[in-house]
C-alpha cells in the first residue's frame, strides 16, 4: 500500500481515515490459518474419539476427554473464523467513480477501509485543485482596480464555486469516515457476538479467580514494599519506631489479604499446598522476628538503665554496684561454662506467654491500640518531630547530617534507635569492656530479628520461582 497523504489542507487537519487495509488483511489471513489448523485438530480428535479398539479404562477416559475438548476447539474455531471473516483476508477493489464507491455493498473491514480511503483521497485531490482556483480568483480580485464590473463578478463566481467544491470535498470525507466507522462497528459486533455466549466465555468463577489472583498479587507485592520500608526507618530517633509500626501494620494487613487470597486459590485448585505452606511459614517467621526484637529491646533497656545508674553514681559504692550490673548484663561475671550458658539463656528469655503473643502479633498488631498511638506520635501538628530533630542534632554534635549518619542502622525497627542510645549512654564508661560487649550482643539479637522478619517477607511468590 502506498503511503497515506500527510497534508490534508484544506479539508482536514490530519488523515481522517487512517489505517492500512493490507495489514488488516494480513492479520485476517493469519487468523484464517489458525482456524484451518483448529479445524484439522478437531477432525483428528473426532476420529480418535470414535476408535473403540482401545477398550481399557484409560481408553474410555481418553475418548471422554477428547469429546469434551472437541466442543472447546469448535468454539475457538468459530471465534477465529468470525474474526477472519470480519477483518477480511484480502482487499477487494471496488471499481467505478464516487457514487459507485459510496453505494457499494458493505464487505469486510479491510475492503471497506480501502474504499473509504479511496473516497477520502479523491476528495483531497478535488479540494486541492479547488483551493488553487479559489486562490487564483482571489489574487485576481485583489488586483482588480483596472477590471470591469462584469469581470469582477465572474471572478467572484469562480471563487464561490471553488469554495463550494471544497465544501463538497469535506462532505465526501465525512461520508468516507462514516463508511469506515460502520465497517469497524460491524466487525466489532460480529466478534463480540461470537465470544459473548460460547463455551469459552469466562463464567462467574473464572472472573472470581482472576479477581482473587489480582488482589492477592497486588497485596503481596505492596506488603513487601511496606515491610522493607518499615525495616528501613526504625533508626530515626524518637519517631522511627512509630513510623515503622504504621508501615509494618500496613504490610501485615496486606500480607493477611494475600494469605486469604492464597487460601482461596488453594481451595479453588489454582495453587498448591506448597504456596500455602510458604505463606504460613512466612507469617510464622515474622512472629519469630517480633520475639527476637522484644528480646533485644528488653536487653537494650536493661543495659541503658544500668549505664545511666553508673553515669549518675555519686559515690564509689553506687558506681561499683552499677558497674557490677553492667557486667552482669554483658555476661562478664560468668566464669564457669554453666554460668555462661545460664547467662546466655537469660538473655534470650521472654516472660511466660510472650512467645505466643509474639507469634500471633503479626495478626493482631494492626488492630491494636498501637496503631492509634503510632499515628498520634506521627501527627504533623502534635507529633514528636521536634524531639526527633533535636536528638539527631545531638547525636551529630550539632550537625544534623552527621547525626543522621550516626543514627543509620539496619537493626529491627523496635530497637534500632535504642541501640544507638547505648553509645551515648556509655559516655564516661568507655573504659568498661562490658559496654562494647553489650553493644555487640544487642546488635546481634536485633539483626537476627530483622533477618528473620525479612526472610518471612520473602517466603511468598518472590521466592517461590527459585524453588520450583
Amino acid at each position: 500500500m502506498a503511503g497515506r497523504p500527510r497534508d490534508w489542507h484544506p479539508i482536514a487537519d490530519g488523515d481522517p481515515v487512517p489505517g492500512d487495509p493490507d495489514r488488516v488483511a494480513a492479520l485476517g489471513r493469519q487468523l484464517r490459518k489458525t482456524a484451518d489448523e483448529l479445524e484439522r485438530q478437531i477432525r483428528s480428535l473426532k476420529a480418535v474419539s470414535r476408535v473403540d479398539s482401545w477398550d481399557s479404562e484409560a481408553g474410555k477416559e481418553f475418548r471422554q476427554k477428547a469429546k469434551g475438548n472437541v466442543g472447546k476447539l469448535e468454539a475457538a474455531l468459530k471465534r477465529y473464523e468470525t474474526a477472519a471473516d470480519a477483518l477480511g483476508t484480502r482487499v477487494a477493489e471496488v471499481s467505478g467513480g464516487y457514487q459507485d464507491q459510496l453505494h457499494a455493498k458493505p464487505s469486510n473491514y479491510a475492503t471497506d477501509l480501502n474504499r473509504a480511503q479511496r473516497i477520502a483521497d479523491a476528495a483531497l485531490r478535488d479540494a486541492k485543485e479547488a483551493e488553487d482556483r479559489k486562490d487564483a480568483a482571489q489574487r485576481s480580485l485583489d488586483s482588480s482596480s483596472d477590471k470591469g464590473k462584469d469581470e469582477k463578478k465572474k471572478l467572484e463566481e469562480q471563487r464561490g464555486a471553488a469554495g463550494d467544491e471544497i465544501a463538497a470535498a469535506q462532505e465526501k470525507v465525512s461520508q468516507a469516515k462514516e463508511i469506515r466507522d460502520k465497517a469497524a462497528k460491524r466487525a466489532s459486533d460480529a466478534i463480540d457476538a461470537v465470544i459473548s455466549d460460547d463455551s469459552l466465555k469466562d463464567g462467574f468463577w473464572d472472573k472470581f479467580d482472576k479477581w482473587v489472583d489480582d488482589i492477592g498479587s497486588w497485596a503481596e507485592e505492596y506488603a513487601t514494599y511496606f515491610g522493607v520500608a518499615a525495616l528501613a526507618v526504625g533508626w530515626i530517633p524518637v519517631i522511627g519506631q512509630a513510623l515503622a509500626g504504621v508501615l509494618g501494620a500496613v504490610a501485615t494487613i496486606l500480607t493477611l489479604v494475600s494469605t486469604v487470597a492464597t487460601i482461596i486459590q488453594v481451595v479453588r485448585g489454582d495453587k498448591g499446598l506448597k504456596d500455602l505452606a510458604f505463606t504460613v511459614l512466612g507469617l510464622a517467621m515474622m512472629g519469630v522476628g517480633k520475639a527476637f526484637a522484644k528480646i533485644a529491646g528488653k536487653y537494650v533497656q536493661r543495659a541503658i538503665k544500668s549505664m545511666d545508674k553508673a553515669s549518675a553514681a555519686n559515690t564509689p559504692s553506687q558506681r561499683r554496684r552499677a558497674v557490677k550490673a553492667i557486667n552482669k548484663v554483658a555476661g562478664s561475671t560468668a566464669t564457669t561454662l554453666r554460668e555462661k550458658f545460664e547467662n546466655k539463656m537469660g538473655t534470650f528469655k521472654l516472660e511466660p506467654g510472650e512467645w505466643r503473643k509474639s507469634m500471633i502479633e503479626p495478626f493482631t498488631e494492626p488492630f491494636s491500640k498501637a496503631w492509634g498511638e503510632n499515628l498520634r506520635a506521627l501527627n504533623p501538628f502534635g507529633g514528636n518531630y521536634q524531639a526527633a530533630w533535636s536528638k539527631t542534632v545531638i547525636r551529630g554534635d550539632g550537625n544534623a547530617l552527621l547525626g543522621v549518619g550516626r543514627s543509620l542502622s539496619m537493626a529491627d525497627p523496635g530497637v534500632a534507635s535504642d541501640l544507638k542510645d547505648i553509645k551515648f549512654a556509655s559516655q564516661g564508661l568507655d573504659s568498661l569492656g562490658a559496654v562494647n560487649k553489650i553493644s555487640r550482643n544487642a546488635t546481634g539479637l536485633s539483626l537476627v530479628g530483622a533477618g528473620v522478619t525479612s526472610v518471612g517477607m520473602a517466603l511468598d511468590s518472590n521466592l517461590n520461582p527459585f524453588l520450583d
